[in-house]
C-alpha cells in the first residue's frame, strides 16, 4: 500500500521547489517554424513533382511529423497544401507524356564488314519506362480522387436493362453492317 505524501509546510509550489513558478501559456516541445513562406515552398515544390519525404529531408525544412501536425493546425496551409497535390497530380500527368515521347535507347548490331544489321531495343529499359509511367498514373489517380472536390456517391444503382439511346443506335448500326457484310459472303 503507497504511502501517503507528506504535508508540505506551504501550498506555493516556488517555496517548495525552490523554482520560481512561471506563470502563462505551457507548450510542449519546439516553438513552430511555420511562416507563409515556408509554406509556399513546401507547395511549389511539391506541385513541381517532388515527394513531401524528399522536400523534409532538406536540412533548411521541417520533419515530416511537423509538416504532417500544420495540416491539422493551420486550416490555411491545409487548402494550399491539397491544391499543391491536385497541381502535382497534373504536373505527373505531364510527365507520363514525357516519357512516353522519349525515344527508346537503341542497341545496334553491325555484321562482319562493319554494316548495320539490326536494331533491337534493351527490354530492361522498356520495362523500365513502362514502371515509371504506371507508377505515376497509380498516384495521379489516387490523388485526383482525394483532392477532388465533387463528392462522388459510394454506390450508385444502375438499371442494366436499360440502354442509353445513342449506344442502342450504334449497336443497331453495326449490327445491321454485319448482316451485310454476312449476306455479301
Amino acid at each position: 500500500m503507497a504511502k501517503k505524501p507528506k504535508s508540505l509546510p506551504s501550498d506555493n509550489v516556488a517555496e517548495v521547489t525552490g523554482k520560481p513558478q512561471t506563470k502563462g501559456e505551457v507548450t510542449k516541445g519546439r516553438p513552430s517554424i511555420y511562416s507563409q513562406e515556408l509554406a509556399n515552398t513546401i507547395c511549389t515544390r511539391l506541385g513541381l513533382g517532388e515527394s513531401l519525404r524528399k522536400i523534409c529531408r532538406d536540412e533548411d525544412m521541417p520533419c515530416l511529423s511537423s509538416v504532417m501536425g500544420w495540416l491539422t493546425t493551420k486550416p490555411v496551409f491545409l487548402e494550399q497544401y491539397a491544391r499543391a497535390r491536385e497541381i502535382q497530380a497534373e504536373t505527373q500527368f505531364d510527365e507520363m507524356i514525357d516519357i512516353v515521347d522519349q525515344p527508346p535507347d537503341l542497341s545496334y548490331v553491325t555484321g562482319k564488314n562493319g554494316e548495320q544489321i539490326e536494331v533491337k531495343f534493351d527490354s530492361s529499359y522498356v520495362q523500365w519506362m513502362k514502371l515509371r509511367i504506371d507508377t505515376r498514373k497509380w498516384t495521379a489517380a489516387r490523388m485526383a480522387r482525394k483532392y477532388n472536390e465533387r463528392i462522388t456517391p459510394v454506390e450508385e444503382k444502375h438499371d442494366h436493362m436499360v440502354i442509353d439511346v445513342t449506344v442502342k443506335a450504334k449497336m443497331d448500326a453495326a449490327i445491321q453492317r454485319l448482316e451485310l457484310i454476312r449476306i455479301a459472303e
